[in-house]
């Protein structure tokens, strides 16, 4: 499998620390209990420690799925075919609009394709999924080109974020709350090939008793899983509750196995995509087994994009004639759930 197309959109309006600060003084000031200018001061502590700087959030007018279209046209053409060749679609991420039927089935229409298409859903790693999922089809011959959607747009107002969780009723809350500041919107759409089937190599490693660190409950949650609370104590339907400290202590260990298994010691790995949780943690992380150097950074300007992060890196530095034909590369990824991925491929 090759990446033969692939693009990447950010929405216009940068959104500073300072302005979220801003956000959340001015949708906490009747709700809070307690020293409130105090509490933005850890928050901002907090944002100066993880490295983000900005993320991107759409400005009044842009649409979602106008700049999807824009992207899907670039990626078509940085892959050469036309859209009648793609036989697979799959769209995936966090951001969606519908739980029934697939996105998907909206994304085909839009885009006027015709092809087989369905979601999967694996929080932030459903990129690395969907690609996991399409190498194997292709191994098998049942997709000859195919293309992986995601459009994170979490930060929309009304959504299971914004501005709900920008309002606080006390810092005790800080804890599942935080990482929703840490948010950006972005989309991707890469275009696969069945060429070259042993290009692609994935090793995941799954830790399913960490499932209750980072959810967006629906009605009737009680039904589909055998824990009491598995969001703490929020309890807040269609919220994200994120315990971001717990993700990245409880991952750190997983994140290191998960490379040490992949044994990719025989490639000469050019540059490694990683997730956009926090910048200074997965700095840390490539510390540790001494890989930083070969780090292509976004997280610093784009905040946490979801499974949109891996393919931003890889569709930013090819724009910028960074990426070039033929170098070796690393993704690298944790996700809520939790997993955690390693994936190798030759662009």
């Amino acid at each position: 499998m090759k990446i033969i197309g692939i693009a990447a959109t950010l929405p216009s309006r940068i959104v500073s620390n300072e302005e979220v600060l801003d956000l959340i003084q001015h949708h906490s000031k009747d709700s809070f209990d307690g020293d409130l200018p105090k509490t933005l001061k850890i928050i901002n502590k907090v944002f100066k420690k993880s490295g983000m700087e900005s993320r991107h959030w759409l400005a009044p007018g842009e649409r979602p799925m106008e700049m999807l279209q824009e992207a899907f046209e670039r990626a078509l053409s940085d892959a050469n075919i036309k859209k009648e060749d793609i036989d697979l679609l799959i769209y995936t991420g966090v951001g969606r609009g519908f739980i029934e039927p697939a996105n998907s089935c909206f994304i085909a229409n839009a885009l006027g394709l015709k092809c087989r298409n369905f979601d999967v859903l694996e929080a932030c790693m459903g990129w690395v999924a969907s690609m996991d999922i399409v190498n194997d089809k292709m191994k098998a011959g049942a997709a000859r080109n195919a293309v992986v959607v995601n459009m994170e747009f979490n930060m929309i107002e009304g959504s299971h974020i914004y501005p709900k969780n920008f309002s606080l009723k006390s810092a005790t809350e800080l804890p599942y709350k935080f990482p929703s500041y840490m948010v950006g919107d972005a989309l991707t759409v890469t275009i696969l090939s069945n060429e070259d089937p042993n290009n692609f190599k994935f090793t995941f490693v799954s830790r399913p008793d960490l499932c209750n660190l980072c959810t967006i409950p629906l009605p009737c949650w009680e039904s589909f899983c055998n824990l009491e609370k598995p969001f703490s104590l929020t309890n807040q339907i269609y919220n994200f509750n994120s315990y971001g400290y717990e993700l990245h202590e409880e991952g750190r260990k997983e994140i290191i196995n998960v490379l040490n298994k992949h044994e990719m010691k025989s490639m000469d790995i050019k540059y490694i995509y990683t997730h956009t949780s926090s910048p200074t943690r997965w700095e840390q992380y490539g510390q540790v087994v001494n890989i930083t150097d070969k780090f292509y950074l976004v997280a610093h300007k784009t905040g946490n994009i979801a499974s949109a992060a891996i393919p931003y890196g890889i569709a930013e530095s090819k724009q910028n004639n960074v990426l070039k034909p033929g170098d070796n590369c690393l993704g690298w990824k944790g996700s809520a759930g939790m997993s955690f991925a390693a994936l190798t491929f030759t662009f």
